[in-house]
């Protein structure tokens, strides 16, 4: 009966973890301080998923230390115009692409994210831009991933690296790819 009484306190105490979707979050959040998306996920919440941002606007994502487990998916950013400024999230099981892929000439500032147990951390693909400061990103060693902390395609226009701790990769830390 004493356990019973433990449990159902405990139960009533701490709060239960709520799951939701990433993209679904993403979806519902309105604009705010310039961004024409500002999503400021909940401690306690896990997100689920990836999620698409939108094409040829300015979004933000401020984790507070949110876990987004993204299932083989990633936080996609793509096209011109298209910006993402990203912090404070902890980014686990991202697909092969990466946790965070940054393509066709779109922009990033992704600051003081954790980023690990994905194929690969990071990838900005060709002509886009992205600052990358501040972050944990390790054992991104998935299997069937490419296995690097960030990648960067040769056609990449700026890539600013600065102050990250980037390790533990079994492909390496870092990757330039030049297809030819």
């Amino acid at each position: 009966m004493r356990y019973l009484v433990v449990l159902l306190a405990l139960a009533l105490i701490a709060p239960a973890a709520v799951a939701k979707t990433l993209q679904s979050a993403y979806n519902e959040a309105g604009a705010g301080e310039g961004y024409d998306k500002l999503l400021v996920l909940d401690p306690n919440t896990t997100y689920t998923g990836g999620c698409g941002v939108l094409i040829g606007k300015k979004s933000c994502i401020r984790g507070n230390g949110a876990l987004c487990d993204l299932g083989d998916s990633q936080v996609f950013v793509a096209q011109p115009g298209t910006q993402l400024d990203i912090t404070g999230c902890c980014l686990i099981n991202g697909g092969t692409f990466g946790a965070i892929y940054v393509a066709d000439s779109a922009t990033a500032n992704i600051d003081g994210n954790t980023i690990c147990k994905n194929g690969l951390g990071l990838y900005i693909w060709a002509y886009s831009s992205a600052t990358v400061k501040n972050n944990i990103i390790f054992k991104n060693n998935k299997s069937g991933g490419s296995m690097y902390g960030i990648a960067k395609h040769q056609y990449t226009g700026t890539l600013n690296i600065l102050y990250n701790d980037v390790d533990s990769h079994y492909g390496g830390n870092y990757m330039y790819f030049c297809p030819g």
